[in-house]
């Protein structure tokens, strides 16, 4: 490759563009694009206690507080005490935030289908394997400092 681009350069537009687009797409829910991943992972793990969720986005638990905080004076989930360990939180969706699944996931899909136009399926395949990868190095690499 010519002059050793730099692939944070790429990420750090991707993720730009993708905040832009997600911020925009989802102002008639009232949320952001921070939002957006919390209320990902409870469509797949729903109850999952707060702190949990702050291991699998890799943020702080402060950062999960107040996300889950503004989802809470939305309407889209329920913060319940464990009934088992009385001193963690297990997060619920409620049946507002259920009714943003198909929307918030058609336009996910939406967004990949943008970033990919004119891939082959082979190089959609390969870009998810290779940025899987990166992802993984990432958080390996996060662990040594």
């Amino acid at each position: 490759m010519k002059n050793n681009p730099s692939i944070s350069r790429f990420l750090s537009c991707l993720y730009r563009h993708t905040q832009m687009y997600f911020d925009r797409q989802l102002q008639p829910y009232e949320i952001s694009y921070g939002s957006l991943a919390f209320l990902m992972v409870l469509f797949h793990h729903d109850g999952i206690h707060q702190e949990e969720i702050s291991q699998k986005l890799s943020v702080d638990k402060a950062t999960t507080a107040r996300a889950i905080q503004k989802l809470v004076e939305l309407g889209y989930i329920n913060r319940v005490v464990d009934q088992c360990d009385r001193r963690a939180y297990q997060i619920f969706l409620t049946a507002r935030g259920k009714a943003l699944r198909p929307q918030l996931e058609a336009l996910t899909r939406k967004w990949t289908a943008h970033l990919t136009d004119g891939f082959t399926a082979a190089e959609i395949e390969q870009s998810f394997r290779l940025l899987e990868k990166m992802s993984q190095n990432a958080r390996r690499f996060k662990n040594l400092l």
